[in-house]
């Protein structure tokens, strides 16, 4: 009951503070912490919804203000009828011919919906770049705790966890190695922080003429998220990241900023400390750790998680990682073309499988198309058919286009950095698709829809800035032409 109460009481500081920087960061940081109380709940009902019933309740309190100031219409945003058509069209979806029920439906509007009125609220949020510097920073801040205690976690080895809840021990008890969970509710979910925020927090340390404060801690997040990547051992956010960067770099040094070269270097040499500081003092902690403990598989005494990143040199690693999808998208393209149903696969098809087996035609459907394809086209087309997959996928190049756009032609450096490290984002994202679902669950689609909305904030303030640039041109042409007639 504890646990369920600490969601509710947020939603209530949400809707009382309103839309404010502190408001945003608030839900971010429940976000970083939620899958800790997940776990620590054994996956209590309002918990697992905790962050929904936050956005949802700030959103719907926003409607209502503006439905009371007779402001009855959305605020002119690139592609928010592309998201309102998306919305509309995975609600249709609970009549879907072969949903698995209404209220796996419904509850699947968590991964699908429930995070889209994000997008909106930072869209309104920032009105200066300073607004952005304090957000990320913010972010940074934030989540220096889901690294260190990944790192503790590590270094303390499994009875840092598996002494929490008997729900620790499911989750990573089919595990090849030992990997902290952080806060997060799956083994190696720091990295996944790491892989979001780590990258923004390199833009603090781009943008020249910041408060002196702000860089050591900027510095000291990308050191603890590097050896948070080795300690996690998850691939593909790794991988995720370094394009992330590599992106970044090339819009930055695109517009001839040395600053990019020096601060590249620099964080390489942050990434090596990290390592050393890594293989020198936790590893050996976390080999007598897990020797020490008798709940230990002996796989476990025998690898060690921070080597699983140097496969990534290997060209078998990326043949073998993921099976080819190309068949399986092929399959349900052709036999669900609109979708077989909402809550089909990922974590929804584990927790309703009881109740889809009662019904004949619904277990004959999920027999037919398998569960989770670790690819996000199959996944998207079975809950929300080739129209869904193509919407949201054109909402992903959309923003990468955006974000492209801003980081070449934008003037203010704030804007420039983020916007390239966002651009970057949108591309790692695509390329992930290839081999998970990254904009199919939390926190990467919360992250996703929260930027798009800082994103299109930043156009706004370009585009200010242009306009007073011009009316200030304006001014002092009128004021010089008397000058020029007498």
């Amino acid at each position: 009951m504890l646990y369920a109460a600490i969601p509710v009481v947020l939603a209530v500081i949400a809707v009382w503070m309103g839309r404010r920087m502190a408001t945003a960061l608030m839900i971010m940081a429940y976000l970083s912490i939620e899958g800790f109380l997940k776990m620590l709940s054994n996956y209590n009902q309002v918990v697992h919804v905790g962050l929904d019933i936050i956005v949802l309740a700030l959103a719907m309190v926003l409607v209502l203000q503006a439905v009371v100031r007779q402001r009855m219409h959305l605020d002119e945003l690139p592609y928010t009828r592309l998201i309102l058509v998306y919305a509309i069209w995975m609600m249709l979806q609970v009549f879907n011919p072969y949903s698995p029920g209404l209220i796996q439906s419904l509850a699947s509007f968590k991964v699908h919906l429930t995070m889209v009125p994000l997008y909106f609220i930072a869209a309104s949020l920032f009105d200066e770049p300073k607004d952005v510097v304090k957000f990320v920073f913010g972010l940074t801040l934030i989540s220096l705790l889901p690294y260190s205690v990944a790192l503790a976690q590590y270094a303390l080895g499994p009875s840092s966890v598996l002494d929490l809840s008997p729900r620790y021990w499911a989750n990573i008890s089919y595990y090849h190695d030992w990997r902290p969970f952080g806060t997060s509710a799956v083994p190696g979910g720091a990295a996944v922080f790491a892989y979001l925020i780590a990258p923004l927090s390199l833009v603090l340390l781009v943008i020249p003429g910041l408060k002196s404060a702000i860089k050591p801690i900027a510095v000291a997040a990308i050191a603890l998220a590097a050896a948070a990547f080795m300690v996690s051992g998850v691939r593909q956010v790794f991988l995720g990241a370094v394009l992330t960067v590599l992106v970044m770099a090339m819009l930055l040094m695109s517009r001839r900023s040395g600053r990019v070269a020096v601060v590249g270097g620099f964080a390489i040499l942050i990434a090596a400390g990290a390592f050393v500081g890594v293989q020198t003092f936790l590893r050996p902690m976390a080999t007598e750790a897990i020797l020490r403990d008798p709940r230990s598989p002996e796989i476990w005494r025998q690898r060690d998680v921070t080597m699983r990143l140097f496969t990534l040199t290997r060209g078998r690693t990326y043949r073998e990682a993921r099976e080819n999808p190309v068949r399986i998208i092929s399959y349900r393209a052709q036999h669900y073309p609109f979708g077989a149903g909402l809550g089909r696969t990922g974590s929804a098809a584990g927790t309703f499988n009881r109740e889809m087996a009662r019904n004949a035609t619904s277990a004959r459907v999920q027999a037919d198309i398998g569960y989770t394809a670790d690819n996000f086209w199959a996944d998207m087309i079975v809950e929300g058919g080739i129209p869904a997959a193509l919407m949201l996928t054109w909402l992903l190049f959309g923003m990468m286009r955006f974000g492209w756009r801003l980081a070449r032609n934008a003037a203010d450096p704030i804007v420039v950095a983020t916007a390239a490290s966002l651009t970057g984002f949108y591309f790692s994202v695509l390329v992930m698709s290839w081999g998970s679902q990254p904009l199919l669950g939390n926190p990467i689609t919360a992250f996703f829809w929260f930027v798009s909305g800082t994103l299109v904030a930043m156009d706004r303030m370009e585009a200010r800035r242009a306009e007073d640039e011009a009316g200030s041109d304006e001014t002092m042409n009128d004021e010089l032409a008397p000058a020029v007639a007498r």
